[in-house]
């Protein structure tokens, strides 16, 4: 068996032995007989701390198949090694049997280094990128039998247009209490766009906004149909003792068929298997009742993206100011040439002032028309001007300019990335579209202000585009 092999299993028993938070002496017996018939050294178990869960599994997915079943039937020794497989051992157990055993891509695994700690209570999310009608009327229809079936286990069903629809329930003037007292420097002006905000809600921006800025990860721009299980937390040390350790949330991803019942039957599909693992009965929660507002685990985390941090507060804002030459993200001086912040402020036009939704890049799967490349032109050349008295470097077309954007790019995003806290340089970064053929950036364009010489404006509103 090859080194990189034997620190994935490591880490994956290590996971499992640590699932239920109690390590007994059953489990530890459990854990040596598993690390001597793996032959796994103390290097590799040190290594192992450093990888995680997703990783872990998409390297034993690729053993040979003898050595999969030996592992999961090894594996599931252990977890019964002291005579019950609680909850947390049972997902696991069950989404290292799915990944491991597909040929077909139907289950893939993320850990992510989640802000919120408390999402210890089961949940399973219906996500999507782009509507899919089918599957969202059978939830509509067949939404009381999901639910059921699952709380029978203890999870919770969570359809966003359902979680929106909660907030719609609730008494206007009583939300907005919520949103003043969350954040008691709210202005009044934005009550109305949060309110929206919550209460509208969908499916494809939970994915597209909320899973790919949250997870720091671009899978969510474009996901098919799926169910999304929280399966248990990994702790990772820090490689520096300045650092303290990160605990990462593991997600199990279902791929959805676009079919009739696709959804219950998978759900249906999912509680048998999982009834086959765990051996302890847990207690049902009785339904929740309507006109409360929920503050915890995954709703408070998804409510201060939604509101809390949503505003147009220094610690969240992107300020720009023309004539000083000076841009400040949450609060923070960021310095940048004339060029850099140029090249950033086109992006930032590209992505909230049109309908492009981000600045083009330029290639064999993209190529532009005369037309595209003279606005483009156009667009970037009044943009530097505001920066610089002598025009006569920029003679140059769109597509004489790329590669020079292509290095600005980089340049930005390496100075933000060295000043902006890593939780959340991922709002004000040039990122890659979904379909990789753009540069954009996800920050809320009611949080982005631009200052000229006499007046500040909400970005979108900012004169000269009237005039481009």
């Amino acid at each position: 068996m090859r080194h990189r092999q034997k620190i994935a299993i490591a880490r994956i028993i290590s996971d499992l032995i640590k699932s239920d938070t109690i390590i007994c002496c059953e489990e530890i017996e459990a854990y040596n007989k598993l690390l001597n018939y793996f032959n796994i050294y103390d290097s590799e178990i040190y290594e192992a701390q450093y990888i995680s869960l997703s990783d872990a599994l998409a390297i034993v997915k690729n053993m040979s198949d003898d050595e999969k079943q030996c592992l999961s039937r090894l594996l599931k020794g252990a977890a019964y090694s002291d005579h019950i497989c609680v909850a947390q051992e049972a997902l696991l157990l069950l989404a290292i049997a799915y990944i491991i055993n597909d040929n077909d891509d139907k289950f893939w695994l993320f850990s992510s280094d989640f802000k919120e700690r408390n999402l210890a209570e089961k949940y399973v999310i219906y996500i999507e990128s782009d509507y899919m009608p089918v599957i969202n009327d059978e939830i509509c229809q067949s939404y009381e039998a999901i639910s059921n079936m699952l709380r029978l286990w203890n999870f919770e069903f969570i359809y966003i247009p359902k979680l929106s629809q909660s907030f719609r329930d609730l008494d206007q003037s009583y939300l907005y209490d919520i949103l003043r007292y969350m954040n008691p420097r709210l202005s009044v002006e934005l009550f109305a766009d949060l309110y929206k905000r919550l209460t509208t809600f969908t499916t494809e921006s939970f994915a597209c906004d909320y899973l790919a800025n949250v997870c720091k990860t671009d899978l969510f721009y474009d996901v098919q149909p799926s169910l999304l299980i929280n399966i248990g937390t990994s702790f990772l040390p820090s490689k520096s003792q300045l650092n303290t350790e990160k605990s990462y949330m593991n997600m199990l991803v279902i791929r959805l068929d676009d079919e009739e019942n696709s959804v219950l039957n998978e759900v249906r599909r999912f509680i048998n298997e999982y009834e086959q693992y765990i051996t302890e009965s847990e207690y049902h929660r009785k339904p929740r009742g309507k006109g409360l507002f929920r503050y915890h685990g995954l709703y408070k985390h998804l409510f201060d993206f939604l509101a809390c941090n949503q505003t147009i507060g220094e610690e969240n804002s992107l300020l720009i100011d023309i004539s000083k030459r000076k841009v400040w993200m949450r609060g923070i001086e960021i310095s940048l040439s004339g060029m850099h912040l140029a090249t950033y402020i086109f992006i930032l036009h590209q992505t909230f002032c049109t309908h492009h939704g981000g600045l083009h890049k330029v290639g064999q799967h993209h190529p532009l028309s005369d037309l595209e490349i003279q606005r483009l032109t156009n667009t970037f050349r009044a943009i530097c001007k505001l920066f610089r008295e002598s025009t006569s470097n920029l003679e140059h077309s769109y597509l004489e300019e790329v590669n020079n954007i292509r290095s600005y790019i980089a340049r930005i995003r390496t100075v933000i990335t060295n000043n902006i806290d890593s939780e959340y340089v991922n709002y004000y970064i040039p990122k890659d579209s979904i379909h990789k053929d753009m540069y954009h950036i996800t920050l809320d364009p009611t949080r982005i202000r631009i200052r000229d010489s006499q007046n500040e404006y909400i970005f979108k509103d900012f004169p000269l585009w009237k005039h481009l």
